[in-house]
């Protein structure tokens, strides 16, 4: 008998010795590259963007959803928008927030419908040229793809484009530009590495710099 249970208490320390040498599990993924962690600089970001230090988080395609979209789309050379996350003050769900769409484009100059000249400013960030008017941001940068989508990649800049309507009445005011700029950055870093672009073309915190007038 008591060589029973010391031959049991010798299978448990091995079993948990054993427990202890392996490898840690992995860190889950996150769901959706639109889920701010409480205390990340992604957070800080929709904070200042928004001007609520509460908001509520409205998710349209998780990242895996995304990512198989915008293959398909690339397959296809398709530019049509991916309406994906949206950022909205609480606790007035009707306040105005920011949404992010995220496309492949064709290369060349950001297209900006009916904004004036005038209304556009333009930006360094960490070496990637952006775009915004009081509202809205937006920018396209190269992702190279591996595999079947090598060569698509290459005729296709993918592009993030962020509407902040809590900037809407708020024409000159530089730093709320600066501010929807940065969750812009933010989101786009996300999204190359969600797809997986070669080279890691956005990186790092955003540093905004304004550039001079055209």
């Amino acid at each position: 008998m008591e060589m029973r249970k010391r031959s049991a208490g010798l299978l448990v320390l091995a079993a948990l010795a054993a427990s202890c040498a392996s490898a840690p599990e992995p860190a889950p993924v996150a769901r959706s590259l639109c889920s701010m962690e409480e205390g990340s600089e992604g957070e800080k970001a929709v904070q200042q963007a928004i001007r609520s230090d509460q908001f509520h988080t409205t998710i349209h395609r998780t990242t895996d959803e995304l990512v198989q979209s915008l293959g398909a789309y690339l397959r296809q050379m398709k530019d049509d928008s991916l309406y994906t996350c949206v950022y909205a003050p609480r606790p007035d769900r009707n306040a105005k927030g920011a949404d992010v769409e995220f496309a492949w484009a064709s290369p060349g100059e950001l297209e900006w419908g009916k904004a004036s000249p005038g209304e556009i400013s333009r930006y360094d960030v960490n070496g990637v040229h952006v775009e915004s008017t009081h509202w809205l941001a937006q920018l396209s940068v190269a992702c190279r793809l591996p595999g079947d989508l090598a060569e698509a990649s290459r005729k296709m800049m993918f592009h993030v484009e962020l509407s902040n309507l809590s900037n809407s009445e708020r024409r000159n005011d530089t730093e709320a530009r600066k501010r929807q700029i940065e969750l812009l950055y933010i989101l786009a870093d996300r999204a190359t590495d969600a797809l997986g672009c070669e080279g890691d073309p956005l990186k790092g915190d955003p540093v905004v710099k304004p550039l001079p007038a055209a």
